[in-house]
């Protein structure tokens, strides 16, 4: 196979790119190009211009594997995963979490089909956008937690999450989740495709093969959500969400403006969400089982 690995410098990690690039440079046996991204939005374009690749590497964060699939062939290239961000959700569902990993699975090519999730956002202004994600919607406390690891704590690297996770004081919101009749009082909303939140194995039932979202709904204050944050780390379901269900597609009603954060981007003014899984939609290259 003939592989483009597409890097983005301003990745979460950009040491570990540059390190994932090294190694790759020095693995044998492996065909492949690097293109380094140089705006939001390039790794889109630099997947377009690909169509005479096999596969690309994606070297980066969730972000930029978000960005990545927009601009791949989905039916024909296959995507491998080099991590490089802050949560690397993906990467840690397919085994592939470290650039060790990657790299040895890359040689073996071990593939599988996983699904994505397709969502309909609307905005406040009346416009909308339609978008590809891999692994996690989310509004209210998990945005809040990404939003200062991202921007303030982005120093501590993989800790980044993990800090911002007991730092931020959960805020309310109203939200008409699906066919209910009635707005619910939340604290934060998650919608995923796989079961790792960051670093957190947030949602242990979730499948990236399963033909379904997992979606969870939080209503906690700031003590009972550390609770339930040192309970997912111990691997204990102890202090578990409000509610907890899977579903082919959801629709969210936002009764306030709020910030989605979508595969590591922030998107500020959502008012409306319709997400539907596409099973099976991309093949990716997986770690030893």
């Amino acid at each position: 196979m003939r592989w483009l690995a597409i890097a983005n410098p301003a990745a979460g990690r950009p040491r570990e790119a540059e390190r994932a690039l090294r190694q790759l440079s020095r693995t044998e046996g492996l065909l492949h190009e690097v293109a380094h991204t140089d705006a939001p939005g390039n790794a889109t374009e630099l997947a377009r211009q690909a169509g005479h690749f096999d596969g690309l590497i994606a070297v980066g964060g969730d972000g930029t594997i978000a960005e990545i699939l927009h601009g791949m062939d989905l039916g024909r290239q296959r995507l491998a995963v080099l991590p490089a961000g802050h949560g690397n959700c993906l990467a840690r569902d397919l085994g592939v979490g470290s650039t060790s990993h990657a790299v040895t699975s890359l040689q073996r090519n071990a593939w599988r089909a996983v699904d994505l999730m397709e969502v309909r956002i609307g905005f406040a202004d009346g416009h909308e956008e339609q978008r590809l994600c891999a692994s996690t919607l989310a509004v209210g406390y998990v945005a809040d937690v990404v939003k200062l690891g991202r921007f303030r704590l982005h120093g501590l690297g993989r800790a980044a999450y993990a800090a911002a996770a007991m730092m931020v004081i959960p805020r309310k919101f109203d939200a008409r989740v699906g066919n209910s009749p009635y707005a619910s009082r939340l604290t934060g909303l998650v919608i995923n495709n796989t079961a790792y939140l960051a670093n957190f194995k947030g949602l242990p039932d979730a499948s990236t093969n399963d033909g379904l979202l997992d979606i969870m709904e939080q209503d906690y204050g700031w003590s009972r959500q550390l609770l339930h944050n040192l309970a997912v780390l111990s691997g204990s379901r102890a202090y578990g969400p409000r509610r907890l269900w899977q579903a082919a597609g959801e629709s969210v009603d936002l009764q306030q403006p709020l910030t989605l954060m979508a595969d590591g981007e922030l998107l500020h003014g959502v008012t409306r969400l319709n997400i539907t899984c596409k099973p099976a939609a991309v093949s990716c290259v997986v770690g030893p089982t």
